[in-house]
């Protein structure tokens, strides 16, 4: 395996990561109303501005999770733990360690934001 080198590994980790999660049963029911045409390219802008600094996302990312009625951190626990697997099936390196440890950067301060740091669901 190699390390994250392209904006086509971010899509190939966004889409596997993706790719099941309307079943999942933790978290799945999240992520059902999505419009996974629209979804899918933000994700990918997403993580490719903070993996290769490409500041191809603009946008508010906490926003949408605010509105989630009865998120809690065993939520954020599952869907880190699920990223991890998807990052570490395909990938190995300094960018997907880096990957890895912002999106459990991202997820402290959005539980914070929603008063479920240190709070088990």
């Amino acid at each position: 395996m190699t390390d994250i080198q392209t904006p086509a590994d971010i899509h190939a980790i966004v889409h596997a990561f993706y790719h099941d999660m309307e079943e999942d049963p933790v978290i799945g029911h999240y992520f059902k109303s999505l419009e996974w045409p629209k979804h899918l390219p933000t994700m990918v802008r997403f993580w490719s501005s903070i993996v290769f600094a490409t500041g191809q996302y603009d946008g508010r990312p906490f926003d949408p999770h605010a509105r989630l009625v009865g998120l809690n951190q065993s939520h954020f626990e599952h869907w880190l733990a699920r990223l991890r697997q998807t990052v570490d099936g395909l990938f190995v390196g300094e960018r997907a360690d880096m990957m890895k440890a912002r999106a459990e950067q991202i997820a402290g301060v959005f539980q914070v934001k929603l008063g479920l740091w240190g709070v088990h669901g």
